[in-house]
């Protein structure tokens, strides 16, 4: 969707013009959330920071006069920035600054392994960006469907597509996902 289509959009009524933009691009703010929030956060913190990146957005194209083109880097942009926020508020390590003088410093447990934790880490930003190069909606479908447990009924109704399309693209995208991760270098045992 354009600058251009929206203002179409909005000469018949406000309320349309919000709507359109929401059908739009929910699926692809719903997976920048989603992967900026996981593991700090449940679905309904991921739906509240939806809401609020939609709202941003909004708030922003009612003040900005100036903005032509393709909305679709403004909105991943307020997506990443409200998600960012809500990890920084929901993290249970967001206070990081410890005095190297204080006594209660907590020291790493033992069993656990930095270079372990690292390489955990860079699997799954891997993972992540294989995701999300299957584009809008099968990005969308593989994240509601594996990361948060939705059924294809569910994921159909969030999707605005028949549960039978949502099934026939989830048996696509993980085929585009597991070529995706072969390229990358991803087996099902970790990196190659």
């Amino acid at each position: 969707m354009t600058d251009k289509d929206l203002r179409r959009y909005a000469e018949q009524s406000s309320e349309a013009a919000r709507r359109a933009l929401f059908d739009e691009y929910c699926g692809y703010v719903y997976v920048i959330c989603a992967s900026k929030l996981k593991g700090c956060a449940g679905s309904e913190d991921i739906e509240e920071c939806l809401n609020d990146t939609f709202a941003a957005v909004f708030r922003y194209l009612d003040t900005s006069s100036g903005h032509n083109g393709d909305l679709r880097g403004v909105i991943g942009t307020i997506a990443r920035r409200t998600a960012i926020s809500y990890f920084r508020r929901l993290s249970p390590d967001a206070d990081r600054t410890v005095s190297i003088d204080a006594e209660n410093i907590r020291e790493l447990p033992s069993d656990m392994s930095v270079a372990d934790e690292a390489e955990r880490s860079a699997l799954s930003e891997a993972v992540l960006g294989c995701i999300e190069a299957l584009g809008k909606p099968d990005s969308s479908i593989i994240v509601y469907f594996y990361y948060y447990g939705k059924s294809t009924k569910e994921i159909a109704s969030l999707t605005g597509l028949s549960s039978t399309a949502v099934q026939q693209r989830l048996s696509r995208a993980r085929k585009k996902l597991k070529k995706l991760l072969s390229e990358t270098g991803i087996s099902e045992e970790g990196y190659l």
